[in-house]
This record gives C-alpha cells, sequence and structure tokens, in this order.
C-alpha cells in the first residue's frame, strides 16, 4: 500500500512510515503489511480496451510498425510472461490490428506494395490522422469509433443536446453508470420514448444482454441534462442519488468525452455538428442554459451570478457595457461590478461606495 518508496539511482532505500493509533492497531498493521504475504497482481494488457489503447499508441508513435516488432515488443512484456501462451497472445493481437484498420485508426501495407527483401511476408502498419489523433486523446479507440458512428447518424437526423449527452453516457470511460432503480423504471422509459427520435444509436432490444448498460445510459444521459439546464447540487442528489464530488468527477470525464468528439467531429468533416458539441461543451462546464453562454464568458461569473444579471434584463456583453454601475453593484457587489465592467473595457479606476442602511440603498461616487 506504500506504492514505490525511495528514487531508483538517488536512494539505496526506500521507506514507508505508518502510524497506528493503539498498540492492537499496531499488532494488526504488522501482521497485514509486515509479515504478511505480498499480494498477487495481474497484468491489465490482457483487458482488451487497455490492450487496444497501447497497441494504436505504439502504432501511432512509430514505435512499432511492423507485425513481428508489435509481437516482439508485447512478449517481452509481463503480460505474455504470466499469461506464457504467446500462440493465443498473438491470435489476440492480430484480432485487435484488424479492429483498429477496420475502424480507420490504421492502415496495413497492401497486396502489391514494394517492401525489401527483409520485409517480405511481415505486415507493416501505419495510423491515420485519425488514428494519431485518437492516440494523443488516449481513450479507448472503441469508444472512439463508437462516437464516430453515431456522429454519421447525426448527418441525417435532428440532434438535440440529449443526443450528444446519450453517446457520451454509454461509453467505458463514463463507468460505474447511474444505476436505474426498480421504482425509478417506468419514469425512464417515458424519458426514453421522449428522446426516441433524437438518439444516434440504435436502441438495443429489451432482451438483449447490453439492454442495462443502455438504459442505465439513458438515466446518466438526462442527469447531465438536468445539469445544462441549471438543476442544483440539491435537486440532483435528491432525483439521482449522485453527491457533489461525484457530479464534479462525471462532469470532468464527460467534458473529456465531449472534446474528443469535438476533435473527431473536425478531423471528419461534419461542420455541421461542430458548433452544437462546442455549445454544448461549454453548458455542460458551467452548467448553464444556451442563454447565459454570453455571459459565463466573464471571469468571475458562474452560473449563479450569471442568472442574476439574465434576471435584470442584462442578457449579453453589450448589456453589460450599457448596465449603470450601480444597478450592477446591487445585483453582484461592488468588487464584482468593477471588476467586469474592466473586463468590458469600462475602467471606472477608484471607486467609493457607500451605503445607506437604512433604505437599504447603494450608491456609487467617483474620486
Amino acid at each position: 500500500m506504500s506504492g514505490r518508496a525511495g528514487r531508483p539511482n538517488f536512494d539505496n532505500e526506500g521507506q514507508a512510515i505508518v502510524i497506528a493509533a493503539t498498540e492492537p492497531e499496531k499488532k494488526k498493521i504488522k501482521e497485514r503489511y509486515i509479515d504478511g504475504e505480498p499480494e498477487d497482481i495481474f497484468s491489465k494488457l490482457a483487458v482488451e480496451p487497455v490492450l487496444r489503447t497501447y497497441l494504436l499508441s505504439l502504432i501511432a508513435t512509430n514505435f512499432t510498425n511492423t507485425k513481428k516488432e508489435i509481437l516482439d515488443f508485447f512478449s517481452k512484456t509481463f503480460w505474455a510472461y504470466q499469461f506464457t501462451d504467446m500462440g493465443h497472445i498473438t491470435s489476440i493481437i492480430e484480432k485487435m490490428l484488424l479492429l483498429l484498420e477496420e475502424w480507420e485508426f490504421i492502415n496495413s501495407n497492401k497486396e502489391g506494395e514494394f517492401k525489401s527483401a527483409n520485409e517480405i511476408g511481415d505486415e507493416s502498419y501505419k495510423a491515420t490522422i485519425l488514428g494519431k489523433r485518437v492516440a494523443e486523446l488516449y481513450i479507448d479507440p472503441y469508444t472512439a469509433h463508437f462516437i464516430m458512428e453515431c456522429l454519421r447518424r447525426a448527418a441525417d437526423k435532428k440532434t438535440v443536446p440529449f443526443s450528444f449527452l446519450q453517446v457520451i453516457s454509454h461509453t467505458s470511460e463514463i463507468k460505474p453508470l447511474l444505476r436505474v432503480r426498480m421504482k425509478e423504471q417506468d419514469r425512464i422509459q417515458e424519458e426514453l420514448l421522449r428522446h426516441s427520435d433524437y438518439l444516434l444509436e440504435q436502441e438495443p432490444s429489451l432482451y438483449e444482454p447490453e439492454y442495462e448498460d443502455f438504459i442505465n445510459s439513458i438515466k446518466t444521459a438526462l442527469f447531465f441534462d438536468e445539469w445544462v439546464n441549471e438543476k442544483d447540487e440539491e435537486y440532483l442528489l435528491e432525483e439521482y442519488n449522485i453527491r457533489p464530488g461525484e457530479i464534479r468527477a462525471k462532469i470532468d470525464i464527460a467534458d473529456w468525452l465531449l472534446y474528443t468528439t469535438e476533435e473527431l467531429v473536425r478531423i471528419l468533416n461534419f461542420q455541421a455538428l461542430r458548433k452544437e458539441v462546442i455549445k454544448l461543451r461549454l453548458r455542460l462546464k458551467y452548467g448553464v442554459k444556451e442563454e447565459l453562454l454570453p455571459l459565463i464568458q466573464l471571469h468571475n461569473i458562474g452560473r449563479a451570478r450569471a442568472r442574476r444579471l439574465y434576471f435584470n434584463e442584462i442578457k449579453d456583453i453589450a448589456d453589460v457595457k450599457k448596465a449603470d454601475l450601480t444597478k450592477l453593484a446591487q445585483i453582484l457587489g461592488k468588487n464584482i461590478a468593477l471588476d467586469i465592467k474592466k473586463q468590458v473595457g469600462q475602467d471606472f479606476g477608484k471607486i467609493e461606495v457607500k451605503e445607506n442602511k437604512r433604505k437599504g440603498q447603494i450608491s456609487l461616487k467617483d474620486y
């Protein structure tokens, strides 16, 4: 549990210090961590998403370019040492290479292509522009392929923010998904029916094994949709049983997935979709409706302050410029009002704010 203690090439030994509050706790720590047996470890390369990701990265960075180099590399890994059956490992890697080529992330040499005598019988691989970008984004190639397929369907149908939110909610990176509880089944099914015309993936049958993941992705997408429509953390906890820390973690991953979507849209040249994705990414980051996007460009203006400004008929940067400083101070407070005026090119210098406590009025005097 102490990780790698000590620095290679700098320290002769590594030390980890454990502090026990009581004598019984000290005895328990000694039995488990000092005298205990080390736990078994297993190579994560045996997990297909991890293998796909590293295989594409090796090709995209030109670290390995031929099948022989790829197999030589993996034969020296802990995975190969632990698994021992190199023949089976070879068949897994060949399957992954075929998938990466089918998904347009790599190209293999074609029949008739010139090869040197040493290269005959050994296929070579090169990453496509798409493959290089997917490798740089460090995302499972299957996730990128799934998003691409959904984007291609989006070109032929009407999309709404929920369309893209459901796509990113049905990826392995966003897991664990919000689970649909028994008492929620009817409500989620109703929401699914309401949004069915805007879904970008084909809905699986109720009896297919992947249906549970699909219906959980609908609930997860509904949570994101509520967030971008300015529902607060208390409401989300009550409605979706998701805590503030979990909300932030999910939003961070969703932002990464929407950025991936944005990059794939750019490379695939789906210009009509790019604005939608960029807009949704901003809305997700700040948790706001589209109407507040002009205001959240300002530093120190989040969803709550932006909503207060909008409620007071200050809806964009032009309105901020025209707004009376006294009115802004009443809405946001003196310091924030001065700050946003400065941001839009109106510096009022040093301002004294005097408050008439009896009437609750604020007056600003420039001096």
